[in-house]
């Protein structure tokens, strides 16, 4: 605030000293010009000195992020190889256990004493390594931790050359056969028994199996996360037609809450309604002076909010077709709006900086939620109302607490510029698209990355989540439309309709009927769910 003030000071003392000079002029007083000219260079100086600090602040923060992003990923990286490792060891181990359970009757006192004390050393270096892992910093011990796994490998492969012969000399040893037909070095059961049944499996879903060897408990999710990924459900989608009617991008959809409506916005100035069974064309609203880049239905079907280029915000009563209201305030394009669940709110980011809050059925201003938020691209709200995201061009989203309107925290670990965020359907997840083809999923619980999809061949426009929020739904520029399922690191589905434009918006209906995306071309193409 108190920069737009110099700088309107400094506006206002140009025209002073521009009156100054002309009466200097004509009194003959030198002093009614130089003044006003000294405090406009004085302003001048101090804004200048301002806009370098803020400047250099934004660089200093710019810089950290990218210090704690190459710290979380060498962490990661660590973690993950010592988990692989741990994982590996442990599954090996029960089939040994299992393997010297029943030893043949004339196997000496000797031999089993071996055995025993063989397993007793492998159970004391595995107690080492978990040991290790809940004391030892990762980064400085590694070394350490690469000694204790070679330790144990050791004595595996000692406890190889010993278990043929406890094993039954009637029942053969069955062998895994690594490519090109040579056994691997452990010897594996002819029956391998999953510590966790999955969905749809016999027995309870997602039980424990009670008969496994060992079990997995509630806090090994973050060890063995793939086994408690439900399984995916493929999608099947029917094109069903082309909507044709803009002449530029179309660069923001949104579906109404029955499902019947589909509201396109575009570059074009215009904001057009169709019916979704048959593909007509309802209405077209053309009061915008430039391209339209964001809309917002409310959840009563009443009123339809559109912002663009031209800095406004229109506001129409979709029952009459009626502009009612026009808010202005931003000094910046409006990238990104959406309706509270009361239908009587209103929150816009824009390309100024800030995040504003409006009263719609009365068009005022209400306050500015945020006046330094960066220059947005995207805001979401959560279902509930409860939750805000925002993030734009620096990289870092802010999740805000609504009601009072608080910081809650940033998510730092993305350098890429945001193009679109879409909270699930729950609120515990936030995914957003990004500039250098990346999809990211947070859990906002634990405000921990959960997923990160690459795409390098092209932007990543817009993202949504499904109707059920287990799989996310994403626009290219590359002209697809790709079905994500969490925990998956390919596409489940990928539509392209034989499009080569871009893929700039996505929208999909409250109940995941209807699926639609618009392009650069200025068409809108619809896919039905059968």
């Amino acid at each position: 605030m108190l920069t737009h003030r110099l700088k309107i000071a400094e506006c206002i003392f140009v025209a002073v000293s521009i009156i100054g000079w002309a009466v200097a002029a004509a009194s003959g007083e030198i002093i009614y010009g130089a003044v006003p000219l000294s405090i406009t260079l004085l302003l001048n100086l101090i804004n200048r000195l301002r806009f370098e600090q803020h400047s250099r602040n934004r660089l200093t923060g710019a810089m950290a992020q990218l210090h704690r992003q190459l710290s979380q990923e060498s962490q990661s990286l660590y973690q993950q190889q010592q988990k692989q490792a741990l994982a590996s060891l442990q599954a090996k181990l029960p089939d040994y256990l299992a393997q010297i359970e029943n030893p043949a009757s004339e196997l000496g006192a000797i031999k089993i004493a071996q055995l025993q004390a063989r397993i007793v050393s492998v159970e004391q270096s595995l107690r080492n390594v978990v040991d290790y892992l809940n004391s030892a910093s990762l980064p400085n011990h590694i070394e350490q931790l690469e000694a204790a796994i070679a330790k144990v490998t050791a004595d595996l492969d000692q406890l190889h050359y010993q278990i043929p012969i406890a094993a039954d000399p009637e029942q053969p040893t069955h062998w895994h056969t690594e490519a090109g037909g040579e056994p691997s070095l452990f010897p594996v059961a002819s029956e391998s028994v999953s510590p966790v049944r999955k969905a749809g499996e016999a027995g309870e879903a997602g039980d424990v199996c009670r008969d496994a060897p060992w079990r997995v408990w509630e806090e090994d999710r973050r060890a063995y996360p793939s086994a408690f990924v439900p399984e995916p459900i493929l999608p099947n989608w029917n094109f069903r037609l082309t909507l044709k009617g803009h002449q530029d991008w179309v660069s923001a959809l949104a579906m109404s809450a029955d499902g019947q409506i589909l509201v396109s916005g575009s570059l074009d100035k215009t904001v057009k309604l169709w019916n979704l069974e048959t593909g007509d064309l309802i209405h077209t609203f053309s009061d915008h002076q430039q391209g339209v880049l964001c809309l917002s239905l409310s959840l009563d079907g009443k009123w339809l909010a559109s912002g663009g280029f031209d800095q406004t915000i229109k506001v129409w009563n979709l029952e009459t077709g009626e502009l009612c209201h026009t808010l202005t305030g931003h000094n910046g394009s409006v990238r990104s709006l959406v309706i509270m669940p009361d239908n009587q709110t209103l929150i816009s980011g824009s390309f100024d900086q800030t995040i504003k809050l409006w009263q719609l059925d009365q068009g005022k201003f209400v306050q500015d939620l945020v006046q330094d938020a960066g220059r947005l691209s995207a805001i979401a709200l959560s279902p509930d109302g409860k939750t805000l995201a925002s993030g734009g061009g620096d990289g870092i989203i802010d999740l805000w607490h609504v009601q009072p309107f608080d910081l809650d925290f940033s998510l730092t670990d993305n350098l890429s510029s945001i193009n679109s965020l879409a909270l699930s359907p729950d609120g515990h997840r936030l995914a957003a698209a990004c500039t250098d083809g990346t999809l990211k999923v947070w859990q906002l619980d634990s405000a921990e990355r959960v997923e990160r999809w690459q795409c390098p061949s092209a932007p990543a426009m817009s993202i949504i989540f499904s109707d059920n929020g287990q799989s996310a739904i994403a626009a290219h520029a590359d002209g697809t439309i790709k079905i994500w399922w969490l925990g998956i690191d390919e596409p489940l589905l990928v539509l392209d309709n034989n499009d080569a434009g871009s893929v700039v918006s996505v929208a999909l209906s409250p109940e995941g009927q209807w699926l639609a995306g618009g392009n650069r071309d200025g068409t809108v193409k619809l896919w039905q769910q059968l």
